[in-house]
């Protein structure tokens, strides 16, 4: 198995090499946590478990979404080999860590799609709370399981570090700093994120425009003048709603923007949690801690309406197309070349990859030229991990071991070839792509607020879902901001009391 490892390992280098003949250098890398890019030497890095950790056969089983996305599935196991990379590196990364640690890693799967979330959040606290012994950790979906951590339902993972009873080191490089400080309250952290997630890397929020199209409406410029705009720290709403406004084409002589005509950007959908980057990119925050460590409400100060106003505005402008639900979904999309451009997250450009569209990638652009960065953040349909609360000191320890381990040879084999070899490579029309991929990912933030949001604090992170003239963002912050208030309050008394 250790020779087809490094075979398959050859191979990726071969396709890396490949990939950025033409540029003239090794591609970049980055942890996709706010770091900025590193070399490739991630094997550089050692992990703090202890080489001689033997479990002599035991089996570690984790719950899962299955049905959901293969991302979702194969993203803690990949039994077979798919002779795809991103997942062929899973198999080989278990592989080594099983042999490591002499256990066996097992998933549970169970429908995970956001209706079938319910089910899934019963099964998993059910099994807990009536210590069935089922199952060790959890995947699960961001915004419908946080909630769960105020019943109990996980273990406190800041006494499981190496200082304390278990092997987690939540300072390395392949857990996401951001997650852990958001979310660590009372001196508890009950989910993570780390390189093992990857759904949060495939769930980052972008750009992606048609180079064609933005040539032909703006031949003076060219596509190469947005890269351009970004690198000057130049690329803003304000910009974007320019070349938006100018690209429409109403080819059904109807004098609206709709399905079938050429469009400067549209939208997913209401519901589309894509739309809750534009809080983030737009130099906003749900939550802040204050000065003892806990999180406070920051979303219902005076910037959030003139930033809602430039995001409406981009979207309700001549060249815009709002989409009210996936069953509006037509004939002016994206792949299908009359769509300009087309904001969603990094792994679509798996779809774009199949189509004919010449597409370029982006990041979502700024307020305005003052602020400081590019921000983004993952949609809250990408996985956190977590161990069960019922476990005993001992599983608890040896659960952290293959959470710390599969982490650190994720961030050492699986995102390497995630980054190079499929956004880089498979998902790139250009060496530019590659760098705004770069971009993407190390501007990726979090907030104690956005994990709890749907499942403990209401509706604040959709408030810029709604994209309709008549919607009153203010109105929905007035009437509704002393309830989001009172939850985070009561929030945080249950978390402390878990705690």
């Amino acid at each position: 198995m250790k020779i087809l490892r490094i075979l398959s390992l050859l191979l990726v280098l071969l396709m890396l090499t490949s990939a950025f003949a033409a540029c003239g250098g090794d591609p970049v890398e980055t942890t996709g946590e706010g770091k900025k890019p590193i070399a490739n030497d991630r094997d550089e890095i050692a992990d703090t478990v202890p080489l001689d950790l033997n479990y002599n056969g035991e089996t570690v089983t984790f719950l899962v979404r299955g049905n959901s996305s293969d991302s979702h599935k194969y993203e803690l196991a990949c039994e077979k080999l798919l002779n795809d990379p991103l997942y062929d590196a899973i198999h080989y990364r278990n592989i080594d860590v099983e042999a490591r640690l002499g256990l066996k890693i097992r998933t549970v799967e169970q429908p995970g799609t956001w209706e079938d979330q319910t089910e899934w959040c019963n099964t998993l606290s059910t099994s807990v709370l009536t210590n069935t012994g089922d199952f060790d950790g959890a995947a699960f979906y961001l915004s419908a399981g946080a909630g769960l951590a105020k019943d109990g339902i996980y273990y406190n993972l800041f006494t499981l570090t190496k200082d304390e009873a278990g092997y987690l080191d939540l300072e390395k490089p392949w857990w996401n700093q951001s997650m852990t400080e958001e979310l660590g309250v009372f001196g508890a952290l009950f989910f993570a994120g780390s390189s093992l997630a990857i759904t949060q890397a495939q769930n980052t929020a972008c750009v992606f425009f048609n180079r064609d199209l933005f040539n032909q409406k703006y031949p003076d410029d060219r596509d190469t003048a947005l890269y351009q705009l970004v690198r000057d720290g130049k690329w803003t709403i304000d910009k974007m709603t320019d070349y938006v406004s100018n690209c429409w084409d109403d080819l059904n002589s109807n004098g609206v923007a709709d399905n079938g005509d050429v469009v400067g950007i549209r939208n997913l959908g209401n519901a589309s949690g894509v739309m809750d980057a534009w809080i983030y990119a737009m130099g906003l925050d749900i939550t802040k801690n204050n000065a003892y460590g806990e999180p406070e409400l920051v979303l219902v100060n005076g910037q959030t309406v003139p930033a809602y106003e430039k995001v409406r505005a981009l979207f309700n402008n001549e060249g815009g197309l709002l989409i009210a639900s996936q069953a509006d979904l037509g004939e002016t999309d994206m792949p299908n070349g009359n769509v300009m451009f087309m904001p969603n997250v990094v792994n679509y450009g798996k779809e774009m990859k199949e189509s004919t569209v010449n597409y370029g990638v982006l990041p979502i652009p700024k307020y305005d030229e003052e602020q400081d960065n590019y921000r983004t953040c993952f949609g809250n349909i990408a996985s956190a991990l977590a161990i069960c609360s019922n476990l005993s000191e001992s599983r608890a320890a040896m659960v952290s071991a293959v959470l710390e381990l599969l982490s650190a040879e994720s961030y050492k084999q699986v995102l390497p070839v995630y980054y190079g070899t499929v956004l880089k490579g498979h998902y790139s029309r250009e060496q530019a792509d590659a760098e705004m991929y770069d971009r993407i990912l190390e501007t990726a933030v979090f907030s104690f607020g956005f994990a709890y949001s749907t499942s403990s604090l209401g509706s604040i992170s959709g408030i810029f879902r709604k994209l309709q003239l008549d919607y009153d963002i203010q109105n929905t912050i007035d009437s509704n901001k002393d309830v989001w208030e009172q939850k985070l309050t009561d929030l945080l008394l249950a978390l402390e009391e878990v705690s």
